[in-house]
């Protein structure tokens, strides 16, 4: 007896399937989003460290369209990440947009502000060296203030014989 398969139910199932996962990702997606946006805006000081393009592939196709749904983004194929390192060491990978990943540059010092896993801004400084050096540049240009010199006609001869200066 022949084995025939009855490819309306299979076609189901894989239909079935691929929904499932769609929904699970839109869902984690919305759940990611309600996270970032319980979490407090935080600011600190930060170095970047790296930066790195992540382009998607045919087999991440839906993943990238369900995160650019979640996000009110558009889909695109590129994908830009940049990581700063806080003073005491620990860095915090994120993923910004094209026009920021391209004013960033490794080595910047400055202000992150970000919520969770959101990237907000980044706000350029100067770094602890940088300023340092600036003070001490700054420093030589200033001459010493010195108080003014006095000339004879300033002086006034007192009662006891002492000279005092007169302003």
């Amino acid at each position: 007896m022949p084995v025939t398969f009855n490819f309306g139910i299979i076609q189901i199932l894989m239909f079935a399937c691929a929904a499932a996962v769609i929904v699970f990702i839109f869902a984690k997606g919305l759940s990611e989003k309600d996270e970032n946006n319980k979490a407090p805006v935080q600011t600190v000081y930060a170095r970047i460290v790296g930066k790195r393009i992540d382009s998607y592939s045919a087999d991440s196709l839906i993943t990238t369209l369900t995160e650019s749904m979640v996000s009110g983004e558009r889909a695109s194929g590129t994908q830009y990440y940049v990581t700063f390192e806080a003073p005491d060491g620990s860095r915090l990978e994120l993923r910004v947009k094209e026009s920021e990943y391209g004013m960033l540059a490794e080595g910047d010092y400055g202000e992150l502000t970000f919520q969770r896993k959101r990237y907000i801004g980044f706000n350029r400084q100067a770094a602890p060296e940088q300023m340092l050096y600036a003070q001490q540049i700054q420093a030589q240009a200033q001459p010493e203030q010195t108080l003014p010199q006095s000339t004879p006609q300033n002086f006034i001869q007192t009662d006891d014989g002492d000279q005092r200066t007169q302003f």
